[in-house]
């Protein structure tokens, strides 16, 4: 006997059990396959093309649902409620139960209601993942287990011995996801504490020759954030003491090196990235 299925909406701080809070049933989730572009130059005077890297199009989700009320008012009444939580003006991420450990960031589509009865309906609900990726429902900080609850299998979670907490100048940072993680684009949040440096404290990601270099002093009461492309000293912007460099992770493994400090304890939280 198939498990049912439920449906989240994550809006504003809050998480909202739709098919249970609107009582209805999801028969069936679709969602269409990757939606790739393939790029292309082209010469004058040469054969064919040349191709450069291909990106992801946002694609579909779909929700097969069986919708129930009391009756011809009710259903109205019911209905308009459903449309409150569901058509917002800002973005917003579902999750559901048949993948329970990524969630999708979406904008609602219109759909069409198959009115069967005075107090029934069918429907599809359809959501456009605009980003052309699913992201883990936990982060690299969260505990590897599956009785967390925000993970599952196919995620490329083969070890719970991932560490993304350091306290050394070299390690492995291990993205689990099948996309790379980009901080202009992408959430990546790595932080530098009980540090001590007497300038030019440097990152380098190896795998990809990125460096990031601070160029003042730092202490051990100080932290440094990488926040996406915000670089913060204990909470202020300060981009002008450093090179400007970001750090990006590949899939896979990262090789880093951090030089010029003693005593460094840094951290790696960004959800894993999937096709």
């Amino acid at each position: 006997m198939n498990k049912k299925t439920d449906l989240y909406l994550m809006q504003a701080n809050k998480i909202i059990k739709l098919n249970e809070k609107h009582n209805f049933e999801i028969s069936e989730v679709s969602r269409a396959s990757p939606q790739i572009i393939n790029n292309y130059t082209s010469y004058e005077f040469s054969d064919g093309n040349r191709s450069s890297d291909s990106n992801f199009d946002s694609f579909d989700i779909e929700f097969t649902c069986r919708f129930k009320t009391n009756g011809n008012i009710d259903y109205h009444v019911r209905l308009d409620e459903l449309f409150e939580d569901i058509f917002i003006r800002k973005e917003y991420y579902i999750f559901h139960t048949k993948t329970p450990g990524k969630k999708y960031c979406v904008h609602p589509a219109p759909f069409d209601i198959d009115r069967k009865g005075a107090g029934h309906a069918r429907f599809t609900l359809r959501f456009e993942v605009f980003k052309g990726f699913s992201e883990s429902l936990g982060t690299s900080l969260s505990p590897f287990a599956f009785s967390e609850g925000i993970w599952q299998a196919g995620q490329g979670i083969v070890s719970q011995n991932y560490k993304y907490k350091h306290t050394s100048n070299r390690f492995i940072v291990y993205n689990a996801g099948s996309f790379d993680i980009d901080p202009r684009m992408h959430d990546l949040r790595i932080t530098i504490k009980n540090c001590r440096s007497d300038g030019l404290l440097t990152i380098n990601n190896k795998s990809t020759g990125e460096k990031f270099v601070f160029n003042e002093k730092i202490y051990a009461y100080d932290t440094i954030e990488l926040d996406g492309s915000n670089i913060l000293k204990n909470g202020v912007r300060c981009g002008r003491k450093t090179n400007l460099g970001l750090i990006s992770l590949l899939s896979g493994g990262n090789e880093i090196e951090i030089e010029n400090v003693s005593n460094i304890e840094t951290t790696w939280d960004f959800p894993f990235l999937y096709k």
